[in-house]
C-alpha cells in the first residue's frame, strides 16, 4: 500500500494532499475525495445505493440475507449496464485485495465529516475487526477465474466512461499486471494498453470528472511508466482544477496552486496560441463539472 506506486513524484503527492483537504469539505451528497493508492478504485462519484458494492460500506458480520459474492457479481453483469459492470469489478477487486493483504483501505464518510477540513486523507482508514470478519466470510470463495474476469468488467466500465473506471483501469496495469510497464515497456501489447488507458483518462478528464483530473494532471506534469509527460494537457487540466476549486470554495491557496505555479511552470513549453486554446478547454471542463454539481443538487431536492 504505497503512494509511490500511484503518484509520479513529490509534486503530485503535494497536489493530492491539498486536493483531499479541499474535497473533504464538500456536502454529504458530493463525491468522495480522490483516494490514496490502496483505495484507488473508490468511486469519485459513488454509485446509487442499489449498485453500490456491499464492501464499500462499513460492515459488521455477514448476514444470512446477503447474497454470496458470485451471485452478486452474476446479477450485476446480467444487467449489461456499465455502471453495474464497474460495481462487479469493485466487488471482486475488494475481495482480491483483502484475500492478498487481509486488509484494505475503506472510506468512512462519518469519519470524514468529523475530521478537520485540513486533515490529510480524511475518512480513509484500515478495516475494523468486524469488517475483516465480514470479508473473510464474503470473500472466502473468490476464484482465480473471478479475479481474471474482473478485468473484462473493468474494461466495459472504462470504455463507457463510468466515473472512476478510467483511473482504476490504469492502476490495474496491462492485463492486470502493473509490473509489465517496467519489465516489458516496448511490448506492442503493453504499448497498445497504455494508449487505451491514456485515451480513457483524457475522455474522463475532458468530461469534467474531478477524480480523474486530480489523478491525471500531476501524472501528465511529471510523467510515469504508464502516462507520458504532456505539458499541454497538464496545463489544461491544472487550469480546469483551479477554476473548479475557485467556483466551489472561492479564491484560496488550493485554487491558486493550480492556476498560478503549475501553469507558469509549463508556459515556456507552449506557444501563446496553444495556451489560449487550452485555457478555453479548461473553462469548458470546469463548466461541465459545475453543471454536474448543479444537476446533482437539483436531483437531491425533495419533490
Amino acid at each position: 500500500m504505497t503512494l509511490g506506486r500511484w503518484w509520479p513524484g513529490a509534486l503530485a503527492l503535494g497536489v493530492l494532499a491539498a486536493g483531499l483537504a479541499a474535497w473533504t469539505g464538500r456536502s454529504g451528497d458530493a463525491p468522495a475525495p480522490p483516494p490514496p493508492a490502496a483505495a484507488l478504485h473508490a468511486l469519485p462519484q459513488p454509485l446509487p445505493a442499489t449498485r453500490r458494492s456491499s464492501l464499500a460500506r462499513p460492515a459488521a458480520a455477514s448476514t444470512p440475507a446477503e447474497l454470496p459474492l458470485a451471485a452478486q457479481v452474476d446479477r450485476l453483469l446480467a444487467s449489461h449496464d456499465p455502471e453495474d459492470a464497474y460495481a462487479a469489478y469493485r466487488l471482486i477487486a475488494d475481495c482480491a485485495e483483502f484475500s492478498d493483504k487481509h486488509d484494505r483501505m475503506v472510506f468512512d464518510r462519518r469519519e470524514a465529516a468529523r475530521a478537520p477540513k485540513d486533515t490529510f486523507m480524511a475518512g480513509y482508514r484500515g478495516m475494523t475487526d468486524d469488517e475483516k470478519r465480514h470479508d473473510a466470510v464474503f470473500c472466502a470463495n473468490l476464484t482465480e477465474r473471478q479475479r481474471q474476469s474482473r478485468l473484462d468488467a473493468l474494461a466495459v466500465a472504462a470504455q463507457a466512461g463510468v466515473s472512476g473506471a478510467a483511473v482504476a483501469f490504469l492502476d490495474a496495469g496491462p492485463f492486470g499486471d502493473p509490473s509489465a510497464l517496467k519489465t516489458r515497456p516496448d511490448d506492442p501489447l503493453v504499448q497498445a494498453w497504455k494508449a487505451t488507458a491514456t485515451a480513457q483518462l483524457q475522455l474522463a478528464a475532458d468530461a469534467g470528472d474531478v477524480g480523474t483530473l486530480f489523478y491525471f494532471a500531476p501524472a501528465l506534469l511529471s510523467g510515469s511508466d504508464a502516462v507520458a509527460r504532456n505539458p499541454q494537457l497538464a496545463y489544461r487540466y491544472s487550469l480546469a482544477l483551479g477554476e473548479i476549486q475557485t467556483d466551489m470554495f472561492g479564491d484560496n491557496p488550493m485554487s491558486r496552486y493550480f492556476t498560478q505555479p503549475i501553469p507558469q511552470m509549463l508556459e515556456s513549453e507552449l506557444d501563446p496560441a496553444t495556451r489560449a486554446a487550452e485555457q478555453a478547454s479548461a473553462h469548458r471542463i470546469a463548466t461541465l463539472e459545475k453543471a454536474r454539481r448543479e444537476r446533482a443538487a437539483r436531483e437531491a431536492q425533495p419533490d
